[in-house]
């Protein structure tokens, strides 16, 4: 099909756009003083995306056949007050410098919504806080983008950035380290008594459980931690070095960070710890997931955070990252870590607006899995 040339236009893409899509990522840094990063998708934009859902829409923003943006609407069974439901989850949206300011977010998000399941109607994003380009979208609608749906701020997310430095004196109380075939009925258990009550976590039996598993690169068992009390498991979750499928890369360092880099370097030498990598390599990271804890009890997390901060100590990591919603008791086990948060804006979007009356859907706690997004 012809397009007049010079206009912008949209239409589903996939793989054939996949290097396109990775140099617009490239080309996407956050900047600060302290830091440039970049967040990649290597080797494959959609392998993350379609391991964590079971359809996957992508639309591309073109002009002249040059891809200058994307967004992807995923579709997924997670639960709603309390019964699985099949939910969107609008994301992985980036735009060139040069295709900014052309409305890119009513323009993709209308274009997606027009495409969607007609088995859902009820979905979610997550908005980092300061990200004024897409915060101006949350409860705005436009009558010349029919299909974009209503939207409200429902939570607040924290990610938890902890870089791993010296080693922590661990838990007498409980005993923490990596699951073996015969913990997997009672970890299966933990996660299903999290998971049923929080809006948009997901569906899990022993089936799902397996699947997951074996479906994760560069994943095993072994990756999964669990806390015991006695012979009694209070708490599971899982460390997973996501590098196959994501990865940080520091692109600069700013004059300050540079600064405090070559100090860290010299202590880092005498005491033990990680070096930072050097600008244009990737930080090594592990981020936590399918975190189930007993009565949310913060002291049973930060064992768990303790064991696996010394584990990944050893194997000469950077990070270690989790995350919670701001209101999560559990956020409390960062206090004796050093920590950087981040924060973002749970966002509930729906096709039909009552979706959104309060009380309608409970989002006292509201699932998000970091290593999704």
């Amino acid at each position: 099909m012809s397009r007049p040339a010079g206009r912008i236009y949209l239409e589903e893409i996939g793989g054939e756009k996949n290097q396109e899509m990775l140099q617009i990522l490239e080309d996407s840094p956050i900047e600060t003083r302290a830091l440039t990063l970049s967040f990649e998708r290597r080797p494959d934009v959609l392998a993350l995306p379609k391991l964590f859902s079971d359809r996957v829409n992508c639309v591309g923003l073109l002009r002249d056949g040059e891809l200058l943006g994307f967004a992807m609407l995923m579709y997924r069974n997670l639960y709603v007050n309390g019964q699985p439901r099949l939910v969107m989850y609008f994301g992985n949206a980036h735009v060139r410098r040069k295709a900014r300011g052309q409305g890119f977010i009513y323009r993709v998000a209308d274009f997606l919504f027009r495409i969607k399941d007609d088995r859902s109607d009820l979905g979610y994003a997550v908005v980092m806080s300061g990200n004024r380009a897409a915060e101006r979208f949350i409860g705005r609608r436009r009558a010349d983008y029919p299909n974009f749906p209503f939207s409200r701020v429902i939570g607040t997310f924290c990610a938890m950035n902890i870089p791993i430095l010296n080693r922590k004196k661990e838990s007498r109380e409980f005993q923490v380290g990596p699951a073996t075939p015969d913990d997997i009925e009672a970890m299966v258990s933990l996660l299903q008594a999290e998971f049923r009550p929080r809006l948009f976590a997901p569906v899990i039996d022993r089936e799902i459980f397996l699947r997951n598993l074996g479906g994760r690169p560069g994943f095993s068992l072994t990756d999964y931690y669990v806390a015991r009390r006695g012979e009694e498991i209070v708490g599971t979750g899982a460390a997973w070095d996501m590098e196959p499928l994501k990865q940080t890369r520091i692109v600069r360092y700013g004059t300050r960070m540079k600064f405090l880099k070559a100090v860290h370097g010299l202590v880092a030498r005498l005491a033990g710890f990680p070096l930072m990598p050097k600008a244009g390599n990737p930080l090594k990271a592990v981020t936590l997931t399918d975190c189930a804890i007993r009565e949310r009890n913060p002291d049973i997390f930060e064992a768990m955070l303790r064991k696996i901060y010394n584990d990944y100590r050893e194997r000469g990591y950077n990070l270690l990252i989790f995350g919670g919603c701001s209101n999560d008791p559990l956020l409390g086990a960062a206090k004796r870590f050093v920590s950087f948060p981040v924060t973002s804006h749970i966002v509930l979007f729906a096709t039909d607006k009552s979706w959104l009356e309060e009380g309608r859907v409970d989002t006292s706690l509201p699932y998000i899995d970091l290593a999704m997004l």
